[in-house]
């Protein structure tokens, strides 16, 4: 067999990408020597969307842990168990059990995205993965049955396998699908982060992790590190779209930034004002947000299987979900456990079954987030006015437990030995 039917090339060194190398040589598929990643950026580049943290879940702790990549940040993230919602008064009207490690195998670990990064690229060093810094993907040349051929800085290069981990944007996508473009969800968010201690809580237990909810909408917190001394605060409201230079001014004026922040300032509670009051006090800390997700996709993989997209690349969710980087991560192991699999008769057929599974995935989180996380971050009047017209759930009618099975433990090993079973 030709040299390069047993080479993977991967555009996009972020957690994507990084990921699924590292799955690859983890399972025994790839030596890393077969295995190229290339990315237009330099290690060191400031991503805006560093500046945050991620959530990681029950269902992409699991498989974090079992690449033996978990132990590596764990005790620096925050964990939760409980998503807890507060009124203008500092009440607590809802704490719902959410991630119970008892249940699921983990609590939620949230951690600074760019820490993670850092922790994936020393463990792709140590593996002695390649990475191609400073590499421009300029298309794919040809497509063969085994092979498949790819410019890179104006150079041809040969792969078995090319997938696109390159994010919303994706250059890998415009080849399977160029007409397609990612959807703005109608939601926008603004972002900040402020120090535990700029605000004066009104006790001493005040929760770290929770959302206020107020007439002019929901403010929500979010601890980035272990101990909860720095917290992202973050508003998001219904918007109208912009264009891409509209949307490009916006984030770049902090005054409208901060304008938007103190919309209905006084009708805000006292706490909630005075964490408002942290976060204007520096305007240059804050970002904006436009959600954003990607319609359904017709093709996921090209017709003779040669190029692949995953992530954001194929199905980004807007932020709100909590799942961006856990269904990437689903997606790296369903892909690893089809590649794992013998008697391949059709790794087409296979890459379509992928993909299906995968969208009925995306599908229900992305109903779950609409319908639930972001109806209860909107202002009153208008969670009132969808949940009235039957266009979302009234999150407030359950108390105590939220069943999260069908999110945290995912049945893929069934479903995929199943198919197989009929397949082969």
């Amino acid at each position: 067999m030709a040299a390069h039917q047993n080479t993977i090339t991967i555009i996009g060194s972020s957690l994507t990408g990084l990921i699924l190398s590292l799955s690859l040589v983890h399972h025994g598929l790839y030596h890393p020597s077969q295995i190229k990643l290339y990315d237009l950026r330099r290690p060191d580049t400031t991503d805006p969307a560093s500046s945050s943290g991620v959530i990681l879940t029950p269902n992409g702790l699991k498989i974090l842990d079992s690449l033996g990549i978990l132990s590596r940040f764990a005790h620096q993230c925050w964990l939760s168990e409980y998503r807890t919602y507060k009124n203008d008064c500092d009440e607590t009207v809802r704490k719902t059990l959410i991630a119970n490690e008892y249940l699921y195998g983990y609590k939620n670990h949230r951690v600074w995205r760019r820490l993670l990064l850092k922790v994936l690229l020393e463990k792709v060093k140590e593996t002695g993965i390649e990475v191609l810094w400073k590499s421009k993907f300029e298309g794919v040349v040809r497509e063969e049955d085994n092979r498949v051929v790819f410019k890179v800085n104006g150079s041809e290069e040969t792969a078995g396998i090319l997938v696109g981990a390159d994010g919303i944007h994706s250059n890998v996508r415009k080849y399977l699908c160029p007409d397609v473009k990612p959807e703005y969800t109608g939601v926008l968010g603004v972002l900040s982060h402020i120090r535990w201690d700029a605000v004066k809580w009104p006790y001493e237990d005040y929760e770290r992790a929770c959302t206020i909810q107020g007439r002019p909408g929901a403010l929500v917190l979010m601890p980035e590190d272990r101990a909860g001394s720095v917290i992202m605060v973050a508003m998001q409201i219904r918007m109208e779209e912009q264009s891409r230079e509209r949307w490009d001014a916006l984030a770049r004026d902090k005054e409208w930034l901060s304008q938007y922040f103190r919309k209905g300032y006084d009708d805000w509670g006292g706490t909630a004002r005075s964490i408002i009051d942290a976060v204007t006090s520096d305007p240059n800390t804050m970002y904006m947000w436009p959600f954003m997700r990607m319609a359904r996709l017709d093709h996921w993989s090209s017709l003779k299987g040669r190029v692949v997209i995953m992530g954001d690349a194929a199905h980004a969710l807007p932020p709100s979900s909590g799942q961006g980087i856990n269904q990437t991560l689903e997606d790296v192991y369903t892909f690893t456990e089809l590649l794992k699999a013998p008697n391949c008769k059709s790794w087409k057929k296979r890459l379509d079954f992928w993909q299906r599974l995968r969208q009925e995935r995306i599908d229900a989180v992305f109903d779950w987030a609409t319908n639930a996380t972001n109806v209860q971050r909107m202002p009153q009047a208008e969670r009132d006015e969808l949940v009235r017209e039957g266009k979302a759930k009234d999150a407030n009618a359950t108390e105590g437990f939220d069943d999260m099975r069908w999110l945290y433990r995912p049945d893929h090993d069934s479903k995929i030995s199943d198919w197989l079973a009929l397949e082969n």
